[in-house]
């Protein structure tokens, strides 16, 4: 009777599927993810995705809120600084008022201060003459000047500040909605270790026995092919 050793037969396909089973398992665990290709779950990659792309999409928008509470935090430093010129400006407008101080003196640090607020108030807001006309001869003009500036700069900063507290609350949502998005995605995605383990273990035992049991089959089959021979 003809035989044909080319036919697979009922052993060799299990040792064949646990193998494959065996390499699924092995990969699951290199990559720490339970779901590898569409056909490890279909539904479940497809929400995976989903998930993934909303994960992104809420750090991404974290980000560009963070970005614009680093620059509102810049302007606010810009702020403080324009600030405190102008307390040191209404300083010596005061001292200005008593005939004992050297007015030279003090128009001297004037200027300067006025050059110096300028230079940040041209960062601010476009303006290299934020404040001009700082007079130690005449102080009552030079605080008017000094009180109208503060208010400004109080305004700006105010708007800035009520800004960046809404931004910061931004961030903590969209921080918080990447947590449980990655979390959901964990759950769906992610290998159970233990379990993953447990499976793969059991699929190295049951692949090894029937190994065993093939090389036995055939072993047997040449005897007794063997006898009959």
């Amino acid at each position: 009777m003809a035989m044909s050793i080319k036919q697979a037969s009922p052993a060799l396909n299990t040792i064949n599927r646990l193998a494959q089973d065996k390499a699924k398992e092995d990969e699951k665990l290199a990559s720490g993810l339970r779901i590898n290709g569409a056909s490890d779950d279909p539904a479940g990659l497809q929400i995976a995705s989903r998930l993934t792309a909303e994960l992104n999409s809420a750090q991404q928008l974290s980000n560009n809120s963070q970005d614009q509470i680093n620059q509102t935090s810049i302007q606010s430093g810009r702020l403080t600084a324009i600030n405190e010129g102008l307390q040191r400006a209404n300083e010596l407008s005061i001292q200005a008022t008593n005939p004992l101080n050297d007015n030279n003196a003090i128009q001297n640090e004037l200027t300067q201060l006025s050059e110096h607020i300028n230079t940040v108030a041209n960062e601010v807001f476009g303006s290299n003459n934020f404040i001009s006309g700082l007079s130690a001869s005449d102080p009552a003009t030079s605080q008017q000047l000094i009180i109208n500036a503060s208010d400004v700069i109080n305004q700006v900063a105010t708007t800035s500040g009520a800004a960046s507290n809404t931004l910061s609350s931004q961030v903590n949502s969209y921080q918080t909605q990447v947590i449980n998005t990655t979390s959901a995605r964990s759950k769906i995605a992610d290998t159970g270790f233990s379990s993953a383990t447990a499976e793969q273990q059991q699929t190295a035992i049951l692949l090894q026995s029937a190994i065993i049991a093939k090389k036995d089959d055939e072993a047997r089959k040449g005897l007794l092919i063997n006898q009959i021979v």
